[in-house]
């Protein structure tokens, strides 16, 4: 009698974790947009490696500082996964190799390697549109790059005029490392707007 109870209560605890672990991954899936991704290239290195596999969750608001995979707005089908740089509103200009966010310098630990493009003009975030560059700046395909593709055909000419991307291009924010085993954990969003200073 106590065997069948003990069988008993063990069926019961599987079948409960079951049951929550189900609830989990469909709030997760249905809910929240879960979505599964490889890092294509290295234009987020030392952030994100090629290879790295990464796990991504929606947002209902996207902030300065967080790394995000869109889709390729150059290329159908794609996917590109870049850092948030300005949110509508914003003015983001690059002067002496340095970033500078509405007129402040931005302090980016963060980045591979100091900007070869000395200048930058300020270009100036429309509502509902985000700027992102990869933490290897010298090596990224982003808004950077599209806004100096002058005479690029490869670049569409609206993107060259307006080299941000639109929210709802975003398919989610980048929150954990899966593979390889020994890249494993959490991949947080950069304080970028706690580090703005004065020039």
């Amino acid at each position: 009698m106590n065997q069948e109870r003990r069988i008993s209560r063990a069926r019961y605890t599987f079948y409960i974790v079951i049951i929550c672990c189900s609830v989990v991954i469909c709030y997760l899936g249905f809910v929240r947009g879960m979505r599964f991704f490889a890092v294509p290239s290295d234009s987020m290195e030392p952030t994100l490696y090629r290879g790295d596999y990464l796990l991504t969750l929606n947002a209902g608001e996207y902030q300065r500082g967080e790394i995000v995979v869109m889709r390729d707005p150059v290329v159908d089908g794609g996917n590109l996964v870049k850092r948030i740089i300005g949110v509508g509103g914003d003015t983001v200009a690059i002067q002496a190799g340095a970033l500078f966010i509405n007129g402040k310098y931005a302090s980016e630990p963060y980045i591979k390697e100091p900007m070869v493009y000395e200048v930058f003009p300020p270009v100036m975030v429309p509502e509902g549109r985000v700027f992102v560059l990869g933490d290897n700046r010298n090596d990224s395909e982003d808004s950077s790059y599209w806004a100096n593709a002058k005479g690029n055909p490869d670049i569409p000419a609206e993107l060259r005029a307006d080299p941000t991307a639109s929210v709802a291009d975003i398919i989610g924010r980048v929150r954990y490392i899966y593979l390889p085993w020994s890249r494993r954990g959490p991949v947080p969003a950069f304080p970028l707007s706690a580090m703005l200073v004065e020039p």
